[in-house]
């Protein structure tokens, strides 16, 4: 069994190699409509992306940055849609004579700083973005090589009521061993953010889940097994991992609609294929009389492991691969049988 899986996965991991990754760290902030409660984006020269939602024109949302000189300030606003309110970002740099004539009133400038108003214009395409699988409108953007090192802010203004606004920060890609594993949750934020229903994003999931427990369970009575724990932990793990798969392809699909075919949609297989051909081999790991094997153990923590790192199972998946390859088997004790 594990020769016939070991060469497509081999094949799925030497090709992500190839693939360059360009996904954003999710963060969130409240109560930041003014400089002096503007939220900190640390590392601002890390890529990062800030979900937000003005509810009244008007509204403000503040960010503040520590730049070095010889750093990039780079700043992309997108919008949900293509006919939805278009924010606009006032960029306000240290050390420059400001001219605020025309800065709206609701927006303080601190004392010694320039302003820049950067307006939102309709997008008239929008781009394909491959690991959170979405269509990314993005309405104004701003890059200044800073000179001036000092503490830089960001104010997203409503141009009217419930303006949803995403702020795209820095460009060089990282991630913590942390936020990595969170980038499949994340992306179910970015897709409430567009204005998806919470069921709308999970029912490819909870549809996988139920209609494999259903088909599971009737074939283990139909053969009059009674399966133990690690069989359903294992077999709920490989379901997990063909849920977050179908999430996954669903939104993918949904985003093409709105970008059209884009060279990207091949990285968006890739972390779809990967936890299809994961939660397979744990199905099929799951029916084996050695599954409490030592072997087949190990294959858990390694299928758990792998699953963390492509984004299988909603970080969930893999945690129950991990207590299934952990749990001790449950046997009838001898009394009983003597009963």
């Amino acid at each position: 069994m594990i020769r016939g899986w070991s060469l497509p996965l081999l094949f799925l991991l030497i090709l992500l190699l190839f693939l360059p990754v360009q996904a954003h760290v999710t963060i969130s902030a409240d109560n930041n409509d003014n400089v002096n409660a503007a939220f900190s984006v640390e590392k601002p020269v890390k890529s990062y992306v800030i979900y937000g939602d003005l509810h009244r024109a008007g509204d403000v949302a503040c960010y503040r940055f520590s730049m070095k000189a010889g750093d990039r300030l780079s700043l992309s606003l997108m919008a949900p849609g293509y006919d939805t309110p278009l924010p606009e970002m006032i960029i306000m740099s240290p050390a420059k004579v400001a001219d605020l004539a025309s800065i709206p009133a609701q927006v303080t400038i601190p004392a010694g700083y320039a302003a820049v108003i950067v307006s939102g214009q309709k997008p008239s395409h929008a781009d394909y973005e491959p690991f959170s699988p979405s269509a990314v409108f993005e309405v104004a953007n701003y890059s200044q090589q800073i000179v001036a090192p000092g503490t830089y802010y960001v104010a997203v203004i409503s141009p009217a009521d419930e303006t949803r606004y995403g702020l795209a920060v820095g460009h060089p890609e990282e991630f913590t061993p942390a936020e990595w594993v969170l980038v499949p949750v994340n992306g179910i934020s970015t897709h409430l953010w567009e204005g998806q229903s919470d069921i709308a994003v999970v029912a490819p999931f909870l549809a996988v889940i139920v209609f494999g427990l259903v088909l599971i369970g009737r074939r283990e009575h139909r053969r009059g097994n009674k399966p133990s724990l690690p069989f359903w932990l294992a077999s709920c793990a490989g379901l997990f991992y063909l849920g977050g798969a179908a999430i996954t392809l669903v939104q993918m699909g949904r985003a093409l609609r709105m970008t059209g075919p884009s060279p990207a949609v091949a990285v968006t297989l890739v972390f779809a294929l990967i936890p299809i051909v994961l939660g397979l081999w744990m199905l099929r790991m799951a029916r084996s009389p050695a599954l409490r094997s030592l072997r087949n153990r190990v294959f858990l923590v390694l299928i758990g492991a792998l699953g963390l790192v492509f984004w299988a199972g909603l970080v969930i998946g893999p945690l129950i691969a991990f207590v299934a390859a952990a749990v001790p088997e449950w046997q009838v004790p001898p009394a009983a049988h003597q009963k």
